[in-house]
C-alpha cells in the first residue's frame, strides 16, 4: 500500500521515541500478542533488526504507558511502515490511526513517499490504512505448498 497526500490532523495526544535496550520485552510482547508468533521467534526477530542501519525502531506511549510499536525504514526516498502494532487492549481508541498520521506527517515532511505492507485478510488493518489514505497498489497471494 501506499499514501496518497491528503490532509492530515496534526496530533497531539501520544509518544514516538526510539526503542532502547528496556523495551525488548515489551516489543517482544507485542509480537506475540498482535502477530501470533511464538516468544522464541518473536525474540530472534526483534534482536535482528537491531543491526540495520536504515531503520527506526520506535515505541508508542501514551500517558506514559507504553501501549505499541512501529518500525520506520528510510531508503531511496521511501519510507517503509513494518511491524507495526499496539496492545489488544488499548485498540480501537485511534491510537493506530493518530500514530499512522504522525509517522506519515513526519515522513512525507522530508520528502518521502510512505508505504506498507498488510496482510490482506486482515480487515481490520486495511480498514485503517483506508482511512489515512493509503490505496492498495499490488497484492500478492501466498500459497502453502506441501511436500
Amino acid at each position: 500500500m501506499v499514501w496518497q497526500e491528503k490532509s492530515l490532523q496534526p496530533v497531539e495526544d501520544l509518544t514516538l521515541r526510539q526503542a532502547e535496550v528496556d523495551d525488548l520485552d515489551m516489543r517482544i510482547r507485542l509480537s506475540v500478542e498482535a502477530f501470533g508468533m511464538s516468544r522464541e521467534d518473536a525474540q530472534s526477530m526483534e534482536r535482528s533488526f537491531e543491526k540495520e542501519g536504515n531503520t527506526n525502531m520506535l515505541m508508542i506511549d501514551v500517558n506514559g504507558q507504553t501501549v505499541g510499536k512501529i518500525r520506520v525504514s528510510q531508503k531511496d526516498g521511501q519510507a517503509w511502515i513494518y511491524g507495526f502494532s499496539i496492545l489488544p487492549e488499548h485498540q480501537g481508541k485511534g491510537i493506530g490511526r493518530n500514530v499512522l498520521r504522525r509517522v506519515i506527517k513526519d515522513q512525507s515532511s522530508v520528502g518521502h513517499s510512505v508505504h506498507l505492507e498488510v496482510e490482506t485478510k486482515n480487515d481490520h488493518a486495511l480498514g485503517l490504512y483506508k482511512a489515512v489514505g493509503f490505496q492498495i497498489v499490488h497484492s500478492q497471494d501466498y500459497y502453502l505448498y506441501r511436500l
